[in-house]
């Protein structure tokens, strides 16, 4: 059960540590400060998804929502660009690895320069006025968080059974990657002593941090795919990397039937327990 004013108390919070964290990313946007304010951002995002739709329309939060989410998306691009270039370090050094490498870096440098200049419409914000005027019902809270629960539940039972038969349903994994971290960030907002929201929470980042790594495989080798360079040199790390995938995919498979207890369905009762304890 949700109540007001712890919510409001956690919104608050959001605010100003998207705030603290992109100041801090202004003075050194390095991997830790873009980890950090992406982590801030989703916070944000799950307790503005619970406002009634008036204050999601149209409103000043709202449109500070819609800057930090267009600031997620150019950090999202140069976190990937940023596993890219680690993953092609490990390999030797060769002509078709490292003009990759340059274009990688060029293209980061792009997307950072556009980055920093919507952080600096972000620090202009005064974030304390922000949500002065919501007035919300504990009852209009609780009704939008049951409802988001439920879709994210159902996106869940729809893709979980499909990716545990089929490694390479890559938009399954995908869709399935962002409902486990959006639930997970949608759980912060119950009650600590919510023990089945707890441990749910902490089997949802275990299966978002293998699905993460997956999807940087996937993503590393589509990237490399996409650039029309066949040499050899290029093929044998896309191949390295299909096998790494296939690894930690095995691994998924592993955690799944070791932690989960799947037979099939067990992880799939307990999301759905949710529902009830909420």
């Amino acid at each position: 059960m949700l109540n007001l004013l712890p919510f409001l108390t956690k919104l608050s919070e959001n605010l100003r540590r998207v705030h603290n964290r992109v100041n801090k990313y202004l003075k050194d946007p390095n991997a830790k400060q873009i980890h950090d304010v992406r982590t801030a951002i989703r916070r944000l995002d799950a307790t503005f998804l619970i406002l009634p739709k008036k204050y999601r329309n149209g409103s000043p939060l709202s449109e500070y929502v819609l800057k930090c989410k267009e600031f997620f998306k150019v950090n999202s691009e140069i976190r990937d660009y940023d596993i890219i270039y680690a993953k092609l370090q490990k390999y030797p050094s060769n002509a078709q690895r490292d003009s990759v490498i340059e274009t990688l870096r060029a293209t980061r440098d792009a997307s950072l320069e556009h980055a920093k200049s919507i952080a600096g419409s972000l620090k202009s914000t005064d974030t304390s006025k922000i949500i002065d005027r919501i007035g919300v019902t504990e009852k209009d809270l609780q009704k939008r968080f049951d409802k988001i629960l439920a879709r994210l539940i159902s996106n869940i039972e729809s893709t979980f059974p499909v990716v545990l038969t089929d490694s390479l349903k890559i938009e399954e994994l995908h869709d399935l990657r962002i409902s486990c971290k959006k639930l997970r960030y949608l759980l912060e907002l119950l009650p600590d002593e919510n023990q089945g929201a707890l441990k749910t929470r902490k089997t949802l980042q275990k299966l978002q941090d293998i699905l993460g790594a997956i999807h940087d495989y996937d993503f590393t080798t589509d990237y490399l795919s996409s650039l029309g360079q066949s040499s050899k040199e290029i093929q044998e790390i896309i191949n390295s990397e299909n096998e790494e995938r296939r690894l930690k995919f095995d691994e998924f498979l592993k955690y799944c039937k070791r932690r989960l207890d799947i037979s099939p369905d067990s992880f799939l009762i307990m999301i759905r327990s949710l529902k009830s304890s909420a």
